[in-house]
């Protein structure tokens, strides 16, 4: 028969569980990494259009455009933009021709989201301080990819169904009998 400590243990998820849904929410290839690529926000908007300056210069491996008269340059590729914050020269641009808005350009901003702090009722994911700018900057564009949106929290309830399951099974083996009265 179970004891009432046995039964305790089945609702906490644990530090374990935490770590391993951090993990399949951030990163290169998690839950809001595949959203983004998507176009879908985490505040459940998605089909943001890019503005024609920008999707002209992403479809330009966002080069700056050139006149063709200097060193026979060719008049399409130019030197990458230079920015102090967005240095590409060299650089892989994963979603191009993309029309709308899916906040990867290179990809680095959302794969540096990562939990932090883990407890056993939950866990703290951040991105990477130097992608602060641009995440309040597109936020305020309502390119937002701070939170969870509707669908991955939904994820989440799942994985704490499944984990729930497990942990039932694991600390109450068998049914629990209460009587009551004689």
């Amino acid at each position: 028969m179970a004891t009432i400590k046995q039964m305790n243990k089945v609702p906490f998820m644990g530090v374990k569980f935490w770590k391993a849904i951090s993990k399949k929410i951030g990163g290169k290839g998690g839950w809001v990494y595949k959203d983004g690529e998507k176009g879908l926000m985490q505040n459940n908007t998605s089909g943001h259009p890019l503005s024609p300056d920008y999707k002209k210069y992403k479809d330009n491996d966002m080069k700056r455009f050139t006149d063709g008269k200097r060193l026979g340059a060719s008049p399409f590729k130019g030197r990458t933009l230079k920015r102090r914050d967005f240095p590409l020269e060299g650089r892989s641009l994963a979603t191009i021709g993309t029309s709308v808005v899916t906040m990867i350009l290179t990809g680095d901003t959302i794969a540096g989201l990562h939990g932090i702090k883990a407890k056993r009722d939950g866990i703290t994911m951040t991105y990477e301080l130097k992608d602060t700018d641009k995440i309040v900057g597109n936020k305020a564009r309502d390119y937002d990819i701070v939170g969870l949106n509707e669908k991955n929290i939904k994820r989440i309830k799942v994985e704490m169904i499944k984990q729930f399951k497990k942990n039932k099974v694991k600390f109450i083996p068998k049914n629990i009998v209460i009587n009551v009265g004689k």
